[in-house]
């Protein structure tokens, strides 16, 4: 049996739960409340791809400093935890959960593929930026689906009889 590497667009999920720029928290803690993922694309009006936004981008916005400071921080061997602060002692005003939209959270360097690319291009991405999941986009960049680490391995696994 030859095995072949599969075109994205016969393995990527097609029905993807999204996120608008203007998506307060409260809704988009509600969406990653009800679904097992926490990673969602951010499209504009016309479906095109504009960012992503995870649930570690939300524990972002509770930080003292930019991720990049925290990294350092952590590298400075006599430094305990300069900050030990709980999620729990932050002063979180309820006002927070309609004020804070996505756009104020979203990741706008987005690695995305296109359909007619192959799960081992699709594979070789996720190594290489260290993802789990890559939007999917037309050639207009319009959002069509997303394939995951776990629809590649299923895919990989079907192929080759397991399933």
């Amino acid at each position: 049996m030859v095995e072949r590497a599969m075109p994205v667009a016969e393995v990527m999920t097609r029905k993807v739960i999204t996120a608008k720029r203007s998506t307060t928290l409260k809704e988009l803690m509600e969406i990653f409340h009800r679904f097992t993922f926490h990673t969602l694309p951010v499209v504009d009006k016309e479906s095109k791809v504009i960012g992503l936004v995870a649930l570690e981008d939300v524990l972002k916005i509770f930080q003292p400093h930019p991720s990049n400071i925290l990294d350092m921080l952590d590298r400075i061997p006599f430094l305990d935890e300069y900050d030990n602060r709980s999620l729990w002692d932050i002063d979180i005003p309820p006002e927070m959960g309609i004020l804070c939209v996505v756009e104020d959270l979203m990741n706008m360097n987005v690695v995305t593929i296109n359909d007619e690319a192959s799960t081992v291009e699709a594979r070789s991405l996720m190594k290489l930026h260290r993802l789990k999941r890559i939007p999917v986009v037309d050639k207009e960049n319009c959002l069509l689906g997303i394939i995951s680490l776990f629809d590649i391995i299923m895919a990989v696994f079907k192929q080759k009889g397991i399933l």
